[in-house]
């Protein structure tokens, strides 16, 4: 595949995008993307579907863009034309919004002026970081009317980038979540929708919250037996052993570092641990000792049989869906079914209108009702 940097290059770029996800600092990265691509701006944005406004917006431009479009902007994110022709890609699937919409029939419209004009966003190539029928996150880069489009190189390198970006965004978003526990009080213990466990150095629970008595249980891949977390897989936990160590180690010594372990499972059930050290000696009370936090999240897979006759949905349709959940990409099911990329549009159009939603976004929402 022909890009528009150097193999090592590349390599240097996804290594700065996995650092962001940590550290919170993309600034240099967008930078970056902005310089190899030639366009006028680069940015994301992260939001809860359940706000009006996104949680992050990072952008870099090389010219001054005018308050009140960032503010606009920001208010409306999923309004985006652009962002409309996104509604049947997965997550880290990209493509090149111009192919899918006109820019031309928008110039009279209110958008336009508020956004794509003052914003300088003629020319769009987009891409899927998050869509799991909680969070959406795009990243988008940009160039003006009068700029030449995106050649095919550069297409081929935002291509290449977004499912890196994809796997960076959840881990940015995760620790995002979880990286204030360790410095919160006691009551965390009281979530209901997370294992959260307080161990010292040799992985001894010291406390752990009603969830995690309930759920670490057999048949789970994780258990909490004899004070201790068991994972069933030998490298996992030989992973989880170490984290907790390190963590505990760095306990109240005011160093706050996260690490995860994402466990993926059959049908697009995923496990995500987290392990943070305690920042605040007085976090917990009756703990004098260095300890860490350990958060274990389940995702777990839809009822399909309740989907299946819920919606009426055919076996075809239902592989492709169960597919699409996955986080499969339309371009990689081609020779999985078969079948046309515009073929397997069509397939999912059409359980798009048996579910009575009209993007991937609606649908994954609707899904986890099961």
């Amino acid at each position: 595949m022909e890009l528009a940097i150097s193999n090592s290059e590349l390599s240097t770029l996804i290594g700065d995008i996995y650092e962001g996800s940590l550290t919170g600092e993309w600034k240099a990265t967008l930078n970056k993307i902005m310089d190899y691509t030639q366009s006028n701006k680069a940015f994301f944005f992260l939001q809860p579907l359940k706000t009006d406004t996104p949680l992050i917006l990072e952008l870099v431009t090389d010219f001054d863009i005018p308050p009140d479009a960032l503010l606009y902007y920001q208010s409306h994110p999923l309004d985006d034309p652009c962002h409309q022709t996104t509604r049947l890609l997965t997550e880290g699937e990209s493509h090149y919004c111009n192919e899918y919409v006109n820019i031309e029939d928008h110039k009279e419209g209110e958008y336009y002026e508020k956004v794509f004009k003052p914003m300088k966003a003629y020319h769009v190539l987009g891409g899927i970081l998050c869509r799991d029928g909680e969070y959406e996150s795009v990243l988008a880069i940009n160039r003006g009317e009068k700029d030449q489009a995106y050649s095919i190189q550069e297409k081929n390198l935002f291509e290449l980038m977004t499912p890196h970006f994809s796997r960076a965004m959840h881990i940015f978003k995760e620790l995002r979540l979880y990286k204030n526990y360790a410095s919160i009080s006691k009551s965390i213990l009281d979530q209901q929708d997370k294992a959260i466990l307080v161990c010292d150095e040799n992985g001894t629970v010291v406390i752990n919250n009603d969830y995690a008595e309930k759920e670490l249980v057999l048949p789970s891949l994780i258990t909490l037996k004899n004070n201790q977390i068991n994972i069933s897989m030998p490298a996992y936990q030989q992973r989880l052993k170490y984290f907790i160590e390190q963590c505990a180690n760095l306990a109240y010594k005011d160093i706050g570092v996260q690490e995860t372990l994402v466990i993926e499972q059959q049908e697009g059930d995923s496990i995500l641990i987290t392990v943070s050290p305690l920042l605040n000696k007085n976090t917990f009370i009756n703990i004098d000792i260095p300890c860490c936090l350990v958060t274990i999240n389940y995702q777990h897979q839809v009822n399909w049989d309740h989907v299946k006759k819920e919606f009426e949905l055919t076996p075809k349709e239902m592989q492709l869906l169960k597919a699409i959940y996955a986080k499969q990409k339309l371009n990689d099911l081609t020779a999985v079914f078969n079948v046309t990329y515009n073929t397997l549009r069509t397939h999912l159009q059409s359980i798009f209108k048996k579910a009575d939603v009209n993007s991937q976004t609606e649908l994954l929402v609707k899904l986890n009702m099961f």
